[in-house]
């Protein structure tokens, strides 16, 4: 029996019962006879598609009753819903007047607020839904705009921005007076005015930060879950390129804010571009869970037809054999080999340990300038001595953990390991990795204040052996901003640490 999501079963779920829900199905079948190609935005076929995308859109917000599960309210909504009105206000707007089992109300109620793990209650397997929850959303969404067009061969094209000359926004989103691309347009995306960051509706690359650019490091890993410490590739992702677009495109009621993410048209185009990259990881060899849990797991979703949909995991790691729909990419992502023996191959089969602390414990407030975070070793014995103990198989990780902000800081943080006294500098000076807080903050049912239980972890082995150890003291981490955070933001950062594993 497919696992349930926490929307599928609500206060009104007696209703549900009395109508009834059309099953997905879930079983082996050859791949289909077509095929249908995503293409990348500035192509000729994805210009192409950006025209047929620019006149759905203006259908589904201008022509298409709010109420409607083909709107563009009720997509947006299933992902979060308008956080200042709230979910029960707006189901009570949309449908007043309509009976308590209104198939539309019905499905507002079992599909909005549903976006994984966003809007997940916090348990640690919610992660790993992360990347197959996205792929049915903007699948069926791609569904939705045929439906509008009448056009069974349109795709969503995916924008490219960690390809040198694409880093800016594809031009159609940023003509508010052309007749037809002005409903691409929104005018709450960053500007510019923050130091660091990018006027991306003036056409700016949106990796303004030369000291730590996007990266597709998230496709080295080995593996699809975190394994103690180590990120897995959808943690990496969801963490990493995922959240920095979303904070380095949008404001607080823009991209950068979950709630307000899928009221922007380009969200659709970055959420394709992630799904190319789990494709693209699939197509190098890399496997996906494959326990029942996760392979039985399900989603409620409104359908092009307006109906209730349940899609599983299972039928949707395969794009290509998707029977109701099948599609792939026009190219895959650069996706680095796998070597026969892998730096940090066998962490799994260590336990983490903790050689290094902050030496002041508490959150570390990132408000204002770049804030230095001593560490101090565990043990009585140098750090160099807690590394060298654990063998050659064994790696040091960066760990920072428990993210949370009051408000979105609507800025990336630089992670710098600044080597101790008498160890050379140089190269190893450069930044380790970035932080974002792109879903750090509280939103929908869970606004206010959070404390995250995410964590970011970099793989710090060649900073802190051998010359860069210096005297065997511990480094000190250092947290920069990469720009001016919002003045209500108050980010910080719950604990940091080096951890052997």
């Amino acid at each position: 029996m497919p696992v349930l999501s926490r929307r599928n079963f609500i206060a009104s779920g007696a209703a549900l019962a009395t109508i009834p829900l059309p099953a997905w199905v879930h079983q082996a079948h050859a791949q289909p006879a077509t095929v249908l190609t995503r293409y990348e935005a500035t192509s000729p076929q994805g210009q192409e598609m950006l025209e047929k995308y620019a006149r759905a859109v203006a259908k589904m917000m201008a022509q298409t009753p709010e109420a409607s599960p083909l709107s563009w309210l009720f997509q947006w909504y299933t992902h979060s819903v308008d956080p200042t009105k709230g979910m029960a206000a707006e189901v009570a707007r949309l449908y007043s007047g309509a009976p308590p089992n209104d198939p539309s109300r019905l499905l507002a109620l079992a599909t909005w607020n549903t976006c994984q793990p966003h809007q997940a209650n916090g348990l640690p397997q919610q992660q790993r839904m992360f990347l197959p929850w996205h792929r049915m959303y903007v699948y069926l969404f791609e569904r939705i705009i045929q439906k509008q067009l009448n056009d069974a061969t349109f795709t969503l094209p995916y924008w490219d921005y960690t390809t040198d000359g694409k880093k800016a926004i594809p031009e159609q989103f940023r003509r508010p007076n052309d007749p037809l691309y002005k409903v691409l347009f929104r005018a709450n995306r960053n500007d510019g005015s923050i130091p660091g960051t990018a006027n991306v509706n003036g056409g700016q690359p949106i990796d303004q930060d030369a000291d730590a650019p996007l990266n597709l490091d998230a496709l080295a890993r080995r593996d699809f879950d975190i394994k103690g410490v180590a990120l897995g590739f959808s943690a990496d992702v969801e963490r990493g390129i995922h959240g920095d677009v979303h904070v380095l495109v949008g404001n607080t009621s823009n991209m950068g804010s979950v709630p307000w993410a899928a009221r922007d048209p380009i969200f659709w185009l970055h959420h394709c571009n992630i799904d190319r990259m789990w494709w693209s990881w699939n197509k190098a060899g890399r496997k996906n869970p494959t326990s029942t849990s996760w392979l039985d797991q399900s989603f409620a979703f409104a359908n092009e037809n307006s109906s209730r949909v349940d899609p599983v995991n299972r039928d949707f790691v395969e794009p290509e054999a998707i029977e109701d729909g099948a599609y792939t990419y026009d190219q895959p992502v650069p996706v680095p080999p796998l070597s026969p023996t892998p730096a940090g191959a066998m962490v799994a089969a260590f336990a983490p340990s903790i050689i290094a602390q902050q030496a002041q414990p508490g959150p570390v407030n990132l408000s204002g300038a770049a804030v230095s975070v001593p560490l101090t070793t565990t043990a009585a014995v140098p750090m160099s001595a807690q590394i060298a103990a654990g063998g050659q198989n064994q790696r040091v990780f960066l760990v920072l953990q428990n993210l949370q902000a009051h408000a979105q800081p609507g800025i990336r943080y630089n992670v710098y390991l600044d080597p101790p006294s008498g160890a050379p500098s140089g190269p190893a000076s450069g930044p380790v990795g970035a932080i974002n807080f792109f879903d750090a903050v509280g939103h929908g049912e869970h606004g206010g204040m959070v404390q995250s239980d995410k964590f970011y972890s970099f793989d710090v082995t060649d900073r802190v052996t051998g010359a860069a150890a210096g005297n065997g003291t511990p480094p000190t981490v250092r947290i920069a901003p990469a720009g001016a955070a919002a003045a209500d933001a108050r980010p910080a950062v719950g604990s940091v640490a080096l951890v052997r594993q």
